[in-house]
């Protein structure tokens, strides 16, 4: 074998090296099983801004760690929709970064919306000067007697 030969092989090989690891754990990611991959850890934020150029979508999110931002090149519409501002968000991270591209989404808590103030009692009008004291309601006979009740009021005989 050639000297030359041998040493474009060499080249060859550490250009597909290189390239290979840089381009291929993405497309052989998802094929893998998690073992193979490593412990990615799960990073919690709200998204504080959200901002959509032509098909790229651009999420600011806050988490404990820092801030990051995720660009998000696949299903842009999708998350579009998805996802809106204050939102909590959870991504599968291998490790914190601060620019993340296509990251996976494992859940979206939506904002909790403030319960509705219940509306106010309607309170009964002033007495004017023509009004009274208000008047009691009777209850009916039937109810405040019961049957066979020697407390109960016997109407008087009329003849």
């Amino acid at each position: 074998m050639n000297k030359s030969s041998g040493m474009a092989m060499f080249i060859f090989g550490l250009v597909l090296g290189i390239a290979g690891t840089i381009f291929l754990p993405n497309y052989v990611r998802p094929y893998l099983p998690e073992w193979v991959i490593g412990k990615a850890i799960v990073v919690k934020g709200t998204v504080a801004a959200k901002q959509k150029k032509e098909n790229v979508l651009l999420l600011t999110v806050d988490t404990p760690e820092g801030v990051l931002l995720a660009t998000f090149k696949k299903k842009v519409d999708e998350i579009n929709l998805l996802i809106n501002e204050k939102d909590r968000i959870e991504f599968n991270l291998p490790k914190y970064m601060p620019f993340i591209d296509d990251p996976k989404i494992i859940r979206v808590v939506k904002e909790q919306l403030a319960a509705p103030e219940p509306a106010p009692v309607a309170r009964p009008a002033e007495k004017g000067p023509k009004e009274g004291k208000p008047r009691q309601q009777a209850k009916p006979q039937a109810l405040a007697t019961a049957p066979g009740s020697t407390s109960a009021v016997k109407p008087p005989d009329s003849k």
